[in-house]
């Protein structure tokens, strides 16, 4: 589960442990390597379906992690205080990528 769900959010908003994640696919915009992006989301469609397929195994399972963040992530005077608030962007994006991949879309976007 935990696996899927890393996956999920480092191909769209985590910076991972180490923070270096990428959220551009390579050569969706250019492949000169002085580029930087910041705080943009590019993946094309074969990224996107490919997160779809990852946030289709993850949903069925979301609700186990209710323990476990309660236990180490919940802030309650932080940006997501509690596992509902974690959960409910987490399901947007899955909504998202669901569309578009259905659509044969790719995802441009910013993120913070």
């Amino acid at each position: 589960m935990r696996a899927g769900l890393d996956t999920l959010l480092l191909g769209l908003i985590w910076g991972g442990l180490d923070g270096e994640a990428e959220h551009v696919d390579q050569g969706f915009f250019c492949d000169a390597p002085f580029v930087t992006y910041g705080v943009l989301l590019a993946r094309s469609p074969d990224s996107v379906r490919e997160l779809a397929a990852t946030w289709e195994e993850v949903r069925p399972w979301l609700d186990g992690f209710r323990g476990a963040f309660d236990e180490h992530a919940a802030v309650p005077e932080g940006w997501l205080r509690d596992f509902d608030e974690f959960t409910d962007p987490v399901d947007d994006w899955g909504h998202v990528l669901s569309e578009a991949a259905r659509r044969g879309w790719g995802l441009v976007g910013l993120s913070e």
